[in-house]
């Protein structure tokens, strides 16, 4: 209650009353002594009551400024007189009420700062879910969709190609994929820590495209709140194990092939079907082409593992790259003579400058002149060319043979794989232009391209960078740079 409402009643109680003791006197004056008399004692008991009343208002004021301020509150007792003892106790439960008062403020402080710090926490967690590139949904413990990052909308919706910032997914498009629904229903229901990982496709994919992981939420003391679902995109670990298990294939069957030739030579041999010894150097001479076959293969694979596992370090220096191409022609040279097969260096005036490692380039070009000479007939040609592009030096190796058709060309730089119509023009193992494009392309940041004609030969064409490393732009100097450190 304000001090003007109960500053009211007081003046109605002391000012009501003198004013009818006045009205009650006024006429007895009045007829002993005169109106002016009656006047004089109307006047007299209205100024007494409205002086008694000021002085009541004043003492009630100091007393509710001193009560408001407890370091004031003991005077009131000294001014109190009679009503000391009543003061007293309502001081005491004024400061019972007061320290009531400020334990509530206290703890409304605390809730307050409490609840700030836990929607703070909570707007970090959402912002972190949300932030994630894979997918992630949240459910409660009856499996209803609680909130979902926007990865996990686009993967619902692949229409949505902007960032959702609602994080809404409904029960219906959660149950389009019924692997994941299955999965949450099988953490609710099983023990608490049990997770559960399915694997599944979207968008009608073959194969399998996606991984989901649905894990259980629970609180302090144990009890399920609900579940965490992490979805990973496995499609480039899914063509990986697929490439795998096709390398093993092939190594089993690039293995098996020249194997069971030497078994079958052996066995002649061991039973003496070579009657002549002509028969048996003839015999001889297979097996020992077969061991040089398994030899290739196994070189070739080893080295192929070698370089992509870092066990063979990557020696990158300045060099001209002329000083590269001059002894891979002269280590082809005899191939190429022993076919009757002009091998035709055409190789730049310029000083081409690269950045390289001479071994690994030079083993790549070997590679590229031996299959050169391999598939091109007798009487045939084969040039290397070296010329200088803009900013890139240029490694052409053209040759007048088989050619390749248009239809194995996005397959002729995969490991163990062969043109099928060449295969009888000579042997080999698939692996040398697996080889050639890993020290091109990743090793050296250059590139390789093919022109092809069937029958009528074909061109194999290397891009690298010109520039020695400090000529190198930028980002390419401080690539090589940690390349070969």
């Amino acid at each position: 209650m304000s001090d003007r409402a109960v500053q009211k009643p007081i003046w109605a109680a002391l000012v009501v009353p003198s004013a009818a003791c006045g009205l009650a006197l006024a006429p007895v004056a009045g007829w002993m002594f005169g109106p002016l008399a009656a006047a004089t004692v109307f006047a007299v008991c209205l100024a007494d009551a409205i002086l008694l009343g000021w002085v009541v208002e004043r003492f009630r004021r100091d007393a509710s400024a001193q009560l408001r301020r407890p370091e004031l509150r003991g005077e009131i007792g000294y001014q109190a007189g009679v009503f000391r003892p009543l003061l007293a106790e309502a001081l005491l439960q004024i400061e019972e009420l007061e320290q009531r008062a400020a334990v509530a403020a206290q703890a409304k402080t605390e809730l307050e700062a409490r609840v700030h710090l836990n929607r703070r926490r909570l707007r970090h967690f959402v912002g972190t879910i949300d932030a994630t590139s894979e997918p992630v949904i949240l459910t409660d413990a009856s499996g209803r969709v609680l909130h979902a990052n926007p990865a996990a909308g686009r993967l619902f919706r692949p229409e949505e190609t902007a960032a959702r910032k609602t994080g809404t997914l409904t029960e219906s498009e959660l149950s389009e994929i019924p692997p994941v629904v299955q999965a949450i229903r099988q953490v609710l229901d099983r023990p608490l820590g049990a997770s559960r990982t399915v694997e599944f496709s979207v968008d009608g994919a073959a194969g399998v495209t996606h991984r989901a992981v649905v894990r259980p939420i629970t609180d302090d003391d144990g009890q399920l709140l609900g579940t965490s679902v992490q979805i990973d995109d496995v499609q480039h670990e899914t063509a990986e194990r697929q490439r795998h298990a096709e390398f093993v294939s092939s190594v089993c069957h690039e293995l098996k092939t020249p194997m069971a030739s030497i078994r079958a030579y052996t066995e002649l041999l061991r039973d003496g079907d070579a009657e002549t010894d002509e028969e048996r150097a003839e015999l001889c001479s297979f097996i020992d082409s077969q061991v040089d076959r398994l030899t290739r293969l196994v070189n070739n694979m080893l080295n192929l593992a070698r370089i992509q596992s870092g066990v063979v370090k990557v020696q990158r220096d300045d060099c001209e790259l002329n000083d590269v191409l001059q002894p891979a022609i002269e280590t082809v040279r005899h191939l190429a003579e022993e076919k009757n097969i002009r091998l035709l260096p055409e190789l730049s005036d310029l000083y081409l400058a690269v950045h390289a490692d001479k071994d690994l380039l030079r083993q790549a070009v070997i590679n590229l002149l031996s299959n050169a000479v391999k598939y091109t007939p007798a009487g045939g040609e084969v040039r290397l060319r070296s010329r200088l592009a803009g900013d890139r030096c240029v490694i052409e190796v053209k040759d007048s043979g088989m050619g390749i058709p248009a239809e194995c060309l996005p397959r002729l730089f995969e490991r163990f794989y062969r043109v099928p119509r060449n295969n009888s023009a000579a042997a080999g193992t698939g692996l040398g232009l697996a080889l050639v494009k890993y020290i091109v392309t990743d090793l050296h940041n250059g590139s390789i391209t093919v022109q092809t004609e069937v029958d009528t030969g074909s061109t194999f064409t290397i891009s690298l960078p010109f520039g020695h490393l400090d000529k190198l732009p930028r980002r390419d100097a401080a690539k090589k740079t940690i390349e070969t450190t």
